[in-house]
């Protein structure tokens, strides 16, 4: 067993130092002076079903922004609540928001794809900005956007905004998405290769040029995939635009689910689909977890029957790396390292949601979200 532990605390070791040295090569979105003639427009686009809990803010953050986007059109789709009489009060406020009413879902396609290219046909600027109605807007964000968008020119933007936590489950489960990026993704491969293997995105915020965007053919040609900003990623890289995975959490927040039963099928529904339900690798990701960071708590439980000391102590080495891993990559990413000590708990619930993602997806189940269901 000491062998085994020496074994694995010696890998922690090589991973906490190329979580540290990665998570340095996010480019940063930076406050910035804004001018009246900058080269490139602003539409800033919403698709929103039945969100009337969230939509209300997600406008208060941009309409209280110094600099205001050229437009901000929400697409309605088939909302059963208030969300568009939401919207509809801002617009007479602001004219430069509205509301577009979503046409009926074409078959072949997803709910959100279907509507985000609705919302690019009616789009006016050279910039397209797609939020999500849980994203929130902190001060200064709309410059330092354009500031990115300027320099880039062509191409895509995504992040991963500051993530805001309510439960347990929540707190234990959401920062997990930054941990497998800040773990595995080579961030500054990201930028620099042409390969779509390096590609990750956020789909609740993502800036994409409009003549990149139909280059690329739009969401259209990625209509039918559940993960679709992996998939929009993926496609930028394919074609050979620019794209930039930057921090954006300075500037942009969000609490992507309000309770444990949304964090279960929110990430139900896209683990396996993430790994292009490829068995194989879900599996083989699920093994590294179970030896790394689950692994040496049970080596401790029974090292400390047998009173074996050597054990114990690599044991305690091998949980504290992890949580050193963890905290590093919540601390860069404007959360509290507190939950980094609860990191088993949170490596065996994201195994328990990846298998049952596997079970819906080879059982051809459909995964449900929102009142729809995908297959």
């Amino acid at each position: 067993m000491a062998i085994f532990l020496t074994v694995i605390s010696v890998l922690l070791l090589c991973q906490f130092f190329f979580t540290i040295w990665n998570m340095k090569q996010f480019p940063v979105l930076k406050p910035a002076s804004f001018s009246s003639d900058e080269p490139i427009s602003l539409s800033i686009l919403i698709p929103a079903r039945n969100e009337e809990k969230r939509i209300e803010a997600c406008l208060q953050s941009i309409v209280d922004q110094r600099h205001h986007p050229k437009e901000l059109i929400v697409l309605d789709d088939h909302s059963t609540d208030q969300t568009r009489a939401m919207v509809e009060r801002f617009a007479e406020t602001y004219p430069w928001i509205r509301v577009q009413s979503g046409r009926a879902l074409k078959q072949g396609w997803l709910g959100k794809s279907y509507a985000c290219s609705q919302l690019a046909e009616v789009a006016a600027s050279n910039w397209l900005l797609f939020l999500d109605a849980d994203v929130r807007l902190k001060r200064g964000a709309i410059e330092a956007i354009y500031n990115q968008l300027c320099t880039q020119k062509t191409g895509m933007l995504s992040g991963f905004p500051e993530q805001k936590t309510g439960t347990l489950f929540e707190q234990l489960v959401v920062p997990m998405m930054m941990f497998t990026i800040g773990c595995h993704l080579p961030v500054k491969w990201v930028g620099k290769s042409k390969n779509p293997a390096f590609a990750a995105a956020h789909g609740g915020f993502i800036a994409i040029e409009k003549t990149c965007y139909y280059d690329i053919g739009g969401h259209e040609a990625i209509k039918d995939s559940l993960v679709d900003d992996m998939a929009l990623a993926r496609r930028v890289k394919e074609i050979g635009f620019p794209f930039t995975l930057a921090s954006i959490h300075p500037f942009v927040y969000m609490r992507m689910y309000e309770s444990g039963q949304e964090v279960w099928e929110g990430y139900r529904k896209n683990v396996f689909p993430g790994v292009n339900r490829n068995i194989a690798l879900l599996s083989s990701v699920f093994c590294v977890y179970t030896m790394l960071y689950l692994a040496p708590v049970i080596c401790f439980m029974v090292a400390l029957l047998q009173l074996d000391m050597l054990s114990i102590c690599l044991a305690t080495l091998c949980y504290g790396l992890g949580v050193s891993i963890k905290a590093t990559i919540d601390i860069e990413n404007g959360r509290t390292s507190a939950m980094a000590f609860l990191l088993p708990v949170s490596i065996l619930s994201l195994i328990a949601i990846g298998f049952a993602s596997m079970k819906i997806g080879l059982k051809k189940e459909g995964y449900e979200w929102k009142g729809r269901r995908y297959e």
